[in-house]
């Protein structure tokens, strides 16, 4: 008996935070009848919240068809995405993946450019496009630094990028060239 007391109390709790849930995403938000700029606020943001759900739900999509092996056709959705939205850190991101991953190296490093020009805070662009020179590049130092040496100024000394660098030296053997890094560590 009490098992089945258990049961009931579990069911009667789902139903109740089922349907507080329901009424919750459902209320609505009353506006003053007099008040046109809030409404207008109001309609601005929901045109917003749709917009994003549509843009997340086509990425999700172009995601999928990337995964399942779809990758040029990913890729030109990506790039229509684009237009409406160039500065949109998942899609530019996206498009430089997919261009690494289809072995177009020259587009792959220019879809990061365009990402850490619009995103210089992104610190994972700079170790993509680091990782893109230092393996697809034959090891292009001149640009690895130059690369890094933006992003480490750009975000204030960041720990991350230092450490790449100080890494990329002493597996290339040259420590020399590390410890300037390592002295922004306070190392």
């Amino acid at each position: 008996m009490s098992r089945n007391k258990n049961i009931m109390v579990a069911v009667v709790l789902i139903f109740f935070l089922a349907t507080a849930f329901y009424m919750y995403k459902n209320k609505k938000v009353e506006q003053p009848n007099n008040n046109q700029q809030q409404q207008q606020k109001s309609d601005d943001q929901n045109k917003t919240n749709t917009t994003d759900d549509q843009l997340k739900s086509q990425i999700l999509e172009l995601v999928g068809k990337a995964n399942s092996g779809k990758k040029d056709e990913a890729l030109m959705g990506y790039l229509n995405l684009l237009k409406d939205y160039p500065t949109n850190l998942t899609i530019l991101n996206n498009i430089a993946v997919l261009y690494n991953d289809m072995g177009d190296w020259n587009n792959s490093e220019t879809y990061y450019k365009i990402l850490l020009q619009a995103h210089p805070d992104y610190i994972n662009g700079y170790r993509m496009l680091g990782y893109l020179y230092q393996y697809r590049f034959n090891d292009d130092e001149a640009k690895i630094k130059a690369l890094f040496d933006a992003g480490i100024k750009a975000n204030n000394n960041e720990p991350q990028l230092v450490t790449w660098m100080i890494s990329y030296y002493k597996a290339k053997g040259e420590t020399d060239k590390a410890l300037p890094y390592s002295q922004l560590l306070g190392n």
